[in-house]
């Protein structure tokens, strides 16, 4: 793989002459199939750069080549200005841009995994050239119904297969699914990970009279990743939940690690969150929030769930703070469930799949 570092302002100008020198990387003989671009967290990209930018991630494919983004930029003082026009106006374009840019940052985290998965499979099976890595995973990710991005992390984080094994992990035990009392109707296997999210997100929601949510899994490689939000202001979420680990994260942070709930209420001294999120808040008439680690039957920190409530709403009672406790309970067993299932299958037809199409040694 190849990498090229971006640093300062870019405009399209600079995007013109980037795409050519990644064509010219990805056409030496040992470049790998992808180029990394790495972005510097003091990149400023002009709205007509971020554009062109978006077509070279998307354009990847045969003709063109795979473009790996690591790193974080800073978006230009332009965009600032645009997002604040009124409807009908270029602000629309920009709105539409700032959604690609989102897409964009979440690809920083997802490819270069994907890609570090598909270096580890080629290496480890021996697989020759002429073998799609991508097309192995995500053959095991639509039939098992787990994000590729998921899957390339389980993958890279899983202890290496003994020897020459059939089997990945021998011997391993199936359990049932577990209860579900907020939604019977997935007490089944295969269900993808982002529904039951969702599910659980709207029972606490219910359970809690709560307006605004959201619910963080564990990821093995990554920490922290959001699967499901309900109404968050853009504001919190992208606090919460874009940035790895933020001095502001520390309530999620702190639920998860003592592996209890922590309360907050406007009225009370003190806060959880930390001063940042403090104020962004009270901005957003946050009244009440309360955070749920989620945990495994044997106390495996699988996520966290976050609900809100605005100013002016009752404190919980006894009955909503236990349907909370139950919903994180049951949701943390399920995620456990599913990692040990769900995933270890996938992980397990991977494996099959690459040994099948391994290159014989020679004797």
């Amino acid at each position: 793989m190849r990498t090229l570092h971006l640093s300062g302002d870019v405009d399209e100008e600079d995007c013109a002459e980037l795409t050519a020198r990644i064509h010219r990387l990805a056409g030496e003989a040992d470049a790998g199939p992808f180029v990394a671009l790495e972005l510097s967290r003091a990149v400023r990209l002009s709205e007509a750069a971020a554009h062109a930018l978006i077509r070279l991630v998307l354009a990847g494919g045969e003709r063109h080549p795979r473009v790996v983004l690591t790193g974080e930029w800073l978006s230009h003082p332009d965009l600032a200005r645009h997002r604040s026009e009124p409807a009908g106006a270029p602000g629309e374009e920009a709105s539409v841009l700032e959604r690609q840019l989102q897409d964009l940052r979440a690809s920083l985290l997802t490819r270069p995994l994907i890609a570090q998965a598909q270096g580890v499979l080629q290496e480890r099976y021996a697989l020759s050239a002429s073998v799609s890595t991508f097309d192995l995973l995500r053959e095991s990710s639509q039939r098992h119904n787990i994000k590729l991005r998921s899957l390339a992390a389980a993958f890279l984080s899983a202890p290496r297969p003994p020897g020459e094994v059939p089997l990945w992990f021998p011997g391993r035990k199936r359990a049932p699914v577990p209860a579900l009392d907020f939604a019977r109707q997935m007490e089944r296997s295969r269900v993808p990970r982002s529904a039951l999210a969702e599910a659980a997100l709207r029972a606490a929601l219910r359970g809690t009279r709560s307006d605004w949510g959201l619910l963080q899994v564990v990821d093995p490689v990554i920490g922290l990743q959001l699967e499901a939000d309900h109404e968050m202001p853009k504001e919190l979420l992208d606090l919460l939940a874009r940035v790895p680990e933020p001095d502001e994260q520390s309530m999620a942070a702190r639920a998860l690690e003592h592996g209890v709930r922590i309360d907050h209420v406007e009225d009370e001294d003190g806060s959880p969150f930390g001063e940042g999120l403090g104020r962004l808040l009270r901005k957003a008439g946050v009244g009440r929030a309360h955070c749920a680690p989620l945990l495994s039957p044997a106390g495996a920190r699988t996520g966290v769930i976050t609900v809100f409530a605005p100013v002016g709403r009752d404190r919980l009672s006894e009955t909503e703070s236990k349907a909370l406790d139950l919903i994180a309970a049951q949701t943390g067993a399920w995620l456990d469930w599913h990692r040990r299932t769900v995933v270890m299958d996938a992980l397990e037809f991977l494996h099959r799949r690459a040994r099948t199409l391994a290159v014989p040694l020679a004797t």
